[in-house]
């Protein structure tokens, strides 16, 4: 009997952190055609859509330079960190260079905030924009 409990013990504990290790991996993204004025979500992750939200998309044009600003807020009760990342698509579709990566974000519980990201060329050489959400970390109690 006492086999039993520990070998049901490992068999949860195994398949607790195979489920978290699955949850960090799965992205959420919003992808952003700017030509057409459309946002389309695709969720991988229903837990992360729920506690990581992109409440707002706002772009900016600086001497040609497009900035895209996303407001990012925790729905959570707690503090939550993930990543963030914009991917850049030129007017023809093609996926461009990406020389940024992914940002680290840390949010307390209910905050908002916004996040800013440089296209990698200029404004009207942009046609899609892909805002990606990923690795979410609900438990950790110090930053990255």
């Amino acid at each position: 009997m006492k086999q039993r409990l520990v070998t049901l013990s490992g068999v949860l504990a195994i398949l607790g952190i195979a489920i978290l290790v699955g949850c960090s991996a799965r992205i959420n993204s919003i992808m952003v055609d700017r030509n057409a004025g459309t946002k389309r979500w695709d969720i991988d992750n229903a837990f992360l859509a729920n506690d990581i939200k992109v409440m707002e998309i706002k772009e900016e044009v600086k001497d040609d330079v497009l900035f895209v600003n996303v407001l990012i807020r925790n729905g959570w009760g707690m503090r939550i960190g993930g990543l963030l990342k914009v991917q850049f698509y030129g007017t023809n579709g093609v996926q461009l260079d990406d020389p940024w990566g992914w940002h680290q974000i840390m949010l307390e519980s209910s905050q908002e905030e916004w996040f800013r990201f440089m296209a990698p060329k200029k404004a009207d050489e942009i046609g899609k924009m892909k805002i990606m959400i990923r690795g979410i970390n609900k438990y950790s109690s110090a930053g990255y």
